[in-house]
């Protein structure tokens, strides 16, 4: 009786743990006593494990990661009923909130990196390497630790700045200010630059990934010259070109749909097809994640779930519902040809504006827009079969809005006739963005000719029209146009708003960050969602300027026990808040042991 005893007693403690281990986030901890990385095959196998975690921010199998970085800026809003998913951030994005996951899961995921590519760091100079190998090798960690420290600072801010590999378990982290984690990345991408390989497999990381990246940092301090010059060694260098002619292949699926045009395949949908993204022949793409139908690794993920609406719930104007998602095997199959959507990532009215501002713009083009004036009821069994949606009968945002078909609707090459869910390779950065990164450096200077320039050259490829001048709005809704559900959206605003507050532009202030800033100000130019505080379920959209930042959460914070995380000013915790570390080097400020 006493050996079952036994036995239950470690039946219970395994199965809580388990319990645990499921529900609890990860603290903060880089104790890995499990990694025995000796010889450079170890270093190269980690490298790949770095590349893969790219994969992870668009690769989740339902409940995208980048959904946070746009529906918690300036043009989406997540649509989906209330309970666990963020629409009112004063209430819901907190501390201890679950609504704002995105917000931890980045968290997690970017330490979970910090910490492999600090292994590498760490390790790398002590095993048998050459020269060349050991630069490289570190040079593609310092990548990865800056590319998810850039990430994190302007999600969050403040946060501790881990250097180098932790052998033993660690509670004492302190906080570093975001300014010197950007110049130590800074520093650190100046070095990564010099040793990035110029030719590697799709996936890995090569030099013009790595002058990507340092352009971003430079932006951020401010070293507008820097940026200028860094973006144009990619622009100029010979190697990367816009696609401007078709290439690569379309898959044969969609040449039998009804809602797409056999002469009006482009150059923009061919860029976006998922066989084409990573193929040598593209030119514009810098650094792809992999995601290839059954390769080991590979994510089935609901993209186009994601993101597309839930038009087969919406009813007629008898109030009765018209549309359905099963397969009548008519002409109105609309269930494959859009896929059935939760409608988790709703664009503002501004956003869906946009489109009328040039309608020969190539991004709106037939194939590559799907257009609110083309959802039309399907059930055969209506009495308004085959005709469009009444406005007046639509009673939820989620039901009823335009998609970009191009880059949301893939083909399930499971078999699976919805297209919600695919695997495909996606861009991380490709010289479009890269274009418009240095259209808003030359801004930042003044040379306004310059970057409209730049952005021309984005729109000439578009066939869009030109334009005479910009501003720096205006770059910004170029970038939604191009680079609509590929960059990191609320990044790259936050970044604008921290080069805006140190540079005292505007009104804005380092010191009044959390309640003065253009991040704030932007997004209630664009996103008429949070500016009428519409009510979706039991929740308002409501957002305030401290949400410029994401709250670290309190588990990081508690778990810390023998150091001192900063909380984002604005949210409950932040009234403890002790300066930050202003040196990367230090990991505990002066005086403590």
């Amino acid at each position: 009786m006493k050996k079952y005893k036994y036995l239950l007693i470690i039946a219970i403690l395994m199965v809580s743990g388990c319990s645990i281990d499921r529900l609890e986030p990860d603290p903060l901890s880089f104790f890995s006593p499990e990694n025995t990385l000796i010889d450079k095959a170890g270093m190269d196998g980690l490298i790949v494990t770095l590349n893969s975690s790219l994969r992870e921010e668009k690769g989740q199998n339902d409940g995208n990661l980048l959904l946070g970085e746009w529906n918690y800026s300036d043009f989406t809003v997540n649509g989906a009923p209330p309970g666990d998913v963020l629409h009112n951030f004063e209430l819901q994005m907190t501390p201890n909130s679950t609504e704002d996951n995105e917000c931890i899961v980045y968290w997690n995921l970017a330490f979970r990196s910090i910490k492999n590519a600090n292994v590498i760091i760490s390790r790398a100079p002590e095993i048998e390497l050459t020269a060349s190998e050991l630069n490289e090798v570190m040079a593609k960690a310092l990548f990865h630790r800056s590319y998810w420290y850039y990430r994190l600072v302007h999600q969050f801010g403040d946060v501790p700045f881990v250097a180098e590999e932790v052998t033993s378990p660690k509670l004492d982290f302190y906080t570093h200010s975001r300014e010197a984690v950007l110049q130590r990345i800074t520093k650190d991408m100046e070095f990564a630059v010099q040793y990035l390989p110029v030719d590697v497999q799709p996936g890995d990381v090569n030099q013009a990934a790595g002058s990507f990246l340092l352009t971003k940092c430079y932006l951020s301090i401010r070293e507008f010259d820097k940026a200028i010059a860094e973006a144009s060694k990619v622009i100029n260098n010979g190697k990367y070109a816009l696609m401007t002619s078709r290439f690569g292949t379309t898959e044969p699926e969609f040449l039998t749909f009804s809602f797409l045009d056999s002469n009006d395949f482009d150059v923009l949908w061919d860029l976006h097809q998922k066989n084409n993204k990573s193929l040598a022949e593209n030119t514009e793409m810098i650094l792809v994640s992999q995601n290839q139908f059954n390769t080991i690794g590979s994510q089935n993920t609901a993209k186009s779930r994601d993101t597309s609406p839930t038009w087969w719930q919406a009813r007629d104007p008898n109030g009765t519902r018209a549309c359905t998602d099963l397969d009548y095997g008519t002409g109105l199959n609309m269930i494959q040809q859009l896929g059935r959507g939760v409608g988790r990532m709703v664009p503002s009215q501004y956003f869906r504006d946009m489109r009328w501002e040039d309608p020969d713009d190539l991004r709106y083009s037939h194939n590559n827009w799907f257009g609110m004036e083309r959802y039309v009821y399907n059930d055969p069994s209506s009495a308004y079969y085959g005709q469009p949606f009444d406005p007046a009968s639509v009673t939820d945002i989620r039901q009823w809005y335009p998609i970009a078909y191009n880059k949301l609707i893939y083909i399930d090459e499971s078999g699976n006739n919805q297209a919600d869910r695919s695997t495909s390779d996606e861009y991380v950065y490709r010289l479009a963005e890269l274009y418009l990164l240095r259209a808003e450096a030359y801004w930042w200077k003044g040379d306004i000719p310059r970057a409209t320039a730049d952005v021309n050259v984005v729109r000439n490829r578009a066939q869009a029209t030109l334009v005479d001048a910009v501003d720096l709005d205006y770059i910004f809704d170029e970038r939604a146009r191009e680079l609509y559900f590929e960059s990191p959206r609320k990044t790259e605003l936050t970044r604008v708003a921290y080069i805006m507050a140190s540079l005292n532009r505007d009104g804005y202030t380092l010191e009044n960050m959390t309640t003065n800033n253009w991040f704030y100000d932007r997004v209630m130019r664009r996103n008429h969602f949070y500016v009428e505080e519409i009510l979706q379920g039991a929740n308002i959209y409501r957002m305030l300027p401290y949400h410029v930042y994401w709250p670290i959460k309190e588990v990081h914070i508690r778990e810390n026990s023998l150091g001192h995380l900063n909380q984002t000013p604005g949210y409950p915790g932040s009234e403890t808040n002790i300066p930050p570390l202003t040196d990367t080097e230090q990991d505990k400020p002066d005086g403590m042991d």
